[in-house]
């Protein structure tokens, strides 16, 4: 008997579900976490449930009305901070070296306005500051999403930010699919040699 569609897990997995599915064990319980992008907060719960109560998530994210979703997602779990700012902020709230794992869903916030997407500068600058925060050991997870204009542009950049580091040492890793009719996301993974 082979088992319905709704059953099967997807296959290729997403990238958001692939990311998570790779950084589950390398969280620990009481890390300190950020999840650069919150948007509708998916990342975020993740994240709270990697860490436990003994540990830390930083949420940011530019639009209120995400905010409030991701709050809603996260429920109780006061071991979340939330700030209404730009990712390029995330180093004013973690100590260099201090950080297991930092994500990034790019674009824009599912359901709301589609004209109001990240953007590139400003994602350079952010991704800049996350591989300084990161510890030995640690995670930076990328989603991209060059399916529309400014995300092809914010992609192509952000994978030449990311083929330098390799160029560094770095170890760097694209995970995507081919042959699609459009651009399709994909997710980039980076940690420090």
């Amino acid at each position: 008997m082979t088992p319905s569609d709704s059953s099967r897990p997807h296959f290729p997995p997403r990238p958001t579900a692939l990311a998570q599915q790779i950084l589950r064990p390398l969280i620990q319980q009481g890390d300190l976490v950020i999840d650069a992008t919150a948007g509708n907060g998916h990342d975020t719960a993740f994240l709270a449930d990697c860490v436990g109560a003994t540990g830390r998530v930083l949420a940011f994210d530019i639009q209120a009305a995400a905010l409030v979703s991701a709050k809603a997602r996260v429920g109780d779990r006061s071991w979340v901070d939330f700030f209404h700012e730009s990712h390029a902020a995330i180093g004013t709230h973690a100590a260099p070296q201090s950080v297991a794992a930092i994500m990034f869903n790019l674009g824009y916030l599912p359901g709301e306005d589609h004209d109001l997407t990240t953007e590139a500068a400003e994602t350079l600058q952010a991704l800049g500051v996350a591989a300084t925060l990161l510890k030995p050991g640690g995670v930076l997870s990328v989603i991209c999403y060059p399916g529309h204009p400014a995300g092809a542009a914010e992609a192509a950049e952000v994978e030449s930010w990311a083929t330098n580091l390799a160029h560094q040492g770095w170890r760097v890793a694209r995970y995507g699919t081919l042959g699609n009719r459009r651009p399709a996301p994909f997710l980039l993974l980076v940690t420090p040699a």
